[in-house]
């Protein structure tokens, strides 16, 4: 009989065999959503799971309520905002996610969508493609060397952004209310609140966590404030970006361009005018993504519910105030990567109100 079971809500990868070699290997039993009749079928088979793995599935309050014996519920990826996590804590759930399996792969389609933006890559491609020739470009470029590179989170893919862009001969600003001067210095970013980066940076690469207090960090009010001639790069999260307020901006000139791997709804709709406008380079959520990084996700989220379901403490959590709850936080050694979370859970069992945006709380200077 097994020692416990994990399931995986539905989820389109290919292949489970590596979870399934993971979670038998330990004496669990692995249920896989996609060999069921559909998602009902997956929720009921849920409901005595010791440990759920999650793709895609919005795990709301109602689903949350349903789970009889779930210890941690572990997101596929760095995010984790379509787990509930205001129920999972009050069920006693710990939600497990993969803080460093993409690093790299974001890094560099950062740097991709960055330079394609510089050097109009895509429309110079199109033109040729179709037969074109210019002698003169038509859209005005400038050089890189010199110039001023913003970025807005310096966790581990804003750090690994910096290292790449090392020997460039760009000025490095970054903000994050959870990072120290020394930290960034190490990282070759000198440590800024948002305004002056909006003011000084000629590049701003979007790589803050999406929570409650950054929803539309990148905001109207934070598009005003940048230079004329911008470009915006954003891989971390959508809704960290206005997209009706960009559009606007790149409309009226203020940024020549930007490169979205991420939107506010996914699948981006077919109608969007983010598809067609001739200034933005788009890909579809595809940065997280190479053969490396797949294998690395899928055992690194069956290795922590295995964790879990055999009576440790994940390496990675997101809300990490529920060991309280749990009466387990002295067990906990937290990663280096669950530094910001424990400084944030600080922040909210203080009291210390977060304001209705950390774009509003940076754009003030406060640290």
């Amino acid at each position: 009989m097994s020692k416990f079971k994990v399931v995986i809500l539905p989820h389109g990868y290919p292949s489970v065999e590596i979870e399934r070699e993971v979670v038998g290997g330990a004496g669990g039993e692995l249920v896989c959503g996609d060999t069921l009749l559909d998602e009902a079928a997956a929720l009921r088979e849920a409901e005595d799971a010791d440990a759920i793995l999650v793709r895609w599935t919005r795990v709301t309050p109602e689903i949350i309520g349903r789970l009889k014996r779930c210890r941690i519920i572990v997101r596929y990826g760095i995010g984790y905002d379509n787990v509930d996590s205001a129920s999972a804590l009050a069920a006693g759930i710990m939600i497990g996610h993969c803080p460093t399996y993409c690093v790299d792969e974001v890094a560099t389609h950062t740097l991709a969508l960055l330079l394609a933006c510089v050097r109009d890559v895509v429309n110079t491609h199109a033109k040729v493609a179709s037969g074109g020739w210019t002698d003169n470009p038509p859209v005005r470029q400038w050089r890189m060397a010199g110039r001023t590179l913003g970025l807005i989170g310096l966790g581990n893919i804003g750090r690994c952004v910096a290292g790449k862009l090392r020997g460039w001969g760009l000025r490095i600003l970054a903000t994050d209310p959870f990072v120290e001067e020394e930290q960034a210095a190490a990282a070759g970013a000198q440590l800024v609140d948002l305004r002056t980066l909006c003011r000084e940076a000629d590049y701003i690469c979007v790589h803050a966590p999406l929570l409650p207090e950054t929803h539309h960090l990148v905001n109207r009010e934070a598009l005003e404030l940048m230079k004329d001639g911008v470009i915006l790069i954003n891989t971390a999260r959508g809704p960290l970006l206005d997209e009706a307020a960009l559009l606007g901006a790149l409309d009226a000139g203020k940024v020549a361009a930007a490169g979205l791997d991420v939107f506010e709804r996914e699948p981006l709709a077919r109608d969007s005018r983010l598809r067609s406008h001739p200034q933005i380079v788009l890909s579809d959520h595809a940065a997280w993504y190479s053969e490396n990084s797949l294998a690395e996700l899928k055992r690194t989220v069956a290795e922590e519910a295995v964790r879990v379901c055999t009576g440790g403490l994940p390496l990675a959590i997101a809300y990490p105030e529920v060991l309280h709850k749990l009466g387990r936080f002295h067990e906990w050694q937290p990663s280096p990567n669950a530094v910001w979370q424990l400084k944030r859970a600080a922040w909210l069992r203080d009291k210390r109100a977060l304001p209705r945006s950390a774009a509003f709380r940076l754009q003030n200077g406060e640290r």
